[in-house]
């Protein structure tokens, strides 16, 4: 806005200098030049001021850039008139001088159409994309290659169609993931209750023959559901952030040899061996009974889905300044599909052939007990089932 108020009258002031300083041989045209060429800024100041609210009433791109090109060629034609007829020019001479004038005009508006022509199609084009992405097409894209403002709003524009892409992916995937934590939670839940529905009707109807046999069963219905809700808690906790673990120097070969203890039954009805190998100084800081449930669900998890008489192996070895831990069973494995929906978030089971596993709760707590000790967990490739966990030896 600067420029339209003060540069006319700049430019006015430069003419009337130059004029001034080479116009010796043309007296009337020092006498008369100031006084032209400042009313000539004056209307100059007026048309730059106005000019613009006309345009922006004009609805393509094509026909304002003409407009403006039209009034600049218009300003200039005034003034070389102007000129013209100050230095007092011969008839014959203003002609030819007109027919310059008409011709370069002629030139200016074909060089003004191709540069407005490519301007307006670029426009449309970015008018069109926004409004795609407007009505939910995030994979819409400008395509436009331009250094310029229009170029800059286009990638823009492009850089946020990618971002929302993304964005409506992952709600996608956490709505899918949401919806199959309540679905497999809610089954979790109905296993436990329908025991002890069924239980107490028998219990209330006087069909039960031994009542003590069936409160032993519903006391571990309890327990299983008690069980859940703190697996439930505990998981909002480590999803809110909120999980603070007290930490001392435990060896972590230790903790694997109570898992395996612990386990034993479970894998002696299966004829499933455990062996636990261990490099020396396995100590890191841990919170003990965090870092001992992680082992024992996926300990749990190599048993109960490895072949029977087959054999678990729990491995610990330093590595990268840490400790790193691995459980690796000769079961059917993690494929691809399950790998990324128990690193992403829950899933219905813990393995591809259904086998229990819940909501994935005990996946999620565990990837969330690592990770909340500084650590990462991931999924080996190779034979069978596959699963290893790394943790820092040094807060």
């Amino acid at each position: 806005m600067r420029i339209v108020a003060f540069g006319p009258a700049i430019v006015a002031v430069a003419g009337i200098i130059l004029i001034l300083m080479v116009g010796g041989e043309f007296p009337l045209a020092q006498q008369v030049a100031p006084a032209l060429l400042l009313a000539l800024a004056a209307a100059t100041t007026i048309v730059g001021a106005l000019l613009p609210r006309a345009t922006a009433r004009v609805d393509s791109l094509h026909h304002e850039i003409l407009v403006v090109s039209l009034a600049a060629m218009f300003t200039a034609g005034i003034a070389i008139a102007l000129s013209a007829a100050v230095m007092m020019l011969e008839p014959s001479q203003n002609g030819l001088l007109l027919v310059v004038a008409f011709v370069g005009a002629g030139f200016g508006i074909i060089v003004e159409h191709a540069l407005a022509r490519e301007l307006s199609a670029d426009a449309r084009r970015l008018r069109a994309t926004a409004g795609r992405i407007g009505t939910g097409d995030l994979d819409a894209r400008s395509a436009i290659e331009r250094a310029d403002e229009i170029g800059q709003a286009a990638r823009a524009i492009d850089t946020m169609a990618t971002r929302l892409a993304s964005l409506e992916s992952e709600r996608t995937d956490a709505r899918s993931a949401r919806q199959a934590f309540l679905a497999a939670v809610g089954h979790d839940l109905r296993t436990p209750l329908s025991a002890l529905r069924a239980a107490l009707d028998a219990l209330e109807d006087g069909l039960a023959p031994s009542p003590d046999r069936y409160f032993r069963a519903m006391s571990a219905d309890i327990e299983a559901i008690r069980r859940l809700v703190d697996d439930l808690f505990l998981l909002a906790r480590i999803e809110g952030g909120n999980l603070e673990i007290p930490r001392v120097p435990v060896d972590l070969s230790e903790l694997a040899d109570e898992a395996v203890e612990a386990l034993t039954p479970v894998a002696v009805r299966k004829s499933v061996g455990i062996r636990v190998h261990a490099d020396d100084g396995m100590i890191a800081p841990v919170g003990p009974n965090e870092i001992s449930r992680v082992i024992r669900n996926l300990l749990d998890n190599a048993i109960r889905h490895t072949p029977h008489g087959s054999e678990v192996l729990v491995a610990l070895s330093s590595h990268d300044d840490g400790i790193l831990v691995r459980v690796l069973d000769e079961g059917d494995g993690f494929d691809a599909d399950l790998r990324e929906r128990l690193l992403k978030g829950l899933a219905g089971t813990a393995r591809p052939d259904g086998g229990a596993g819940g909501a994935g709760l005990g996946f999620a707590i565990v990837r969330g007990l690592v990770e909340s000790h500084g650590g990462r967990l991931w999924f080996e490739d190779g034979v069978g089932g596959r699963v290893a966990f790394w943790l820092p030896a040094r807060i």
